[in-house]
């Protein structure tokens, strides 16, 4: 894969990299995952995806995605239908 990051001067990329303390592709992998939780985060809050689906787009398991909102203080919008569909979710798998 090849990847055009615009407007990024080449050295701010290395500058951020060192920081990081990391090979560039690390630092661009651990800068694509943490984009895609704030994505997804900001993809929820306009009510744009469903719980389930911002967990896959973060990549987390839903209880990761639900500690994720907690941390930056999203409130977690399930009604009742949802609740009682992870519940019985839950029931069949154990």
């Amino acid at each position: 894969m090849t990847i055009s990051v615009r407007y990024e001067h080449p050295n701010d990329l290395k500058f951020l990299k060192d920081m990081m303390g990391l090979k560039m592709s690390e630092m661009l992998r651990e800068l694509i995952d943490e984009g895609r939780k704030m994505k997804s985060i900001e993809l929820y809050k306009q009510g744009k995806v469903s719980l389930g689906l911002g967990a896959k787009i973060a990549r987390l398991s839903i209880s990761e995605y639900m500690d994720l909102l907690k941390e930056y203080k999203v409130m977690i919008n399930i009604d009742i239908d949802d609740a009682k569909s992870s519940l019985d979710y839950a029931r069949m798998i154990l």
